[in-house]
């Protein structure tokens, strides 16, 4: 029987295999690089509709991070 927690491995760099959810995440930090890259650009002191939403974004990761920290 297989088990759900395995994670099949897709290729190997080296002797160090890559599973699924490593590619996964490494999909997630291209797709913020590129897209904090983009919206750098657009930074205003009075902020868009956009900036706002992403800052309250921002600002919600950063509290529960801080909230499991205890900081």
């Amino acid at each position: 029987m297989i088990s759900p927690l395995v994670s099949p491995v897709l290729f190997h760099v080296g002797s160090i295999p890559i599973a699924e959810p490593v590619v996964a995440t490494w999909g997630v930090m291209v797709a913020l690089i590129a897209g904090s890259l983009a919206l750098r650009r657009r930074l205003k002191l009075l902020p868009s509709s956009t900036q706002a939403a992403f800052e309250l974004v921002v600002e919600a990761v950063d509290s529960q991070i801080r909230d499991t920290m205890r900081v």
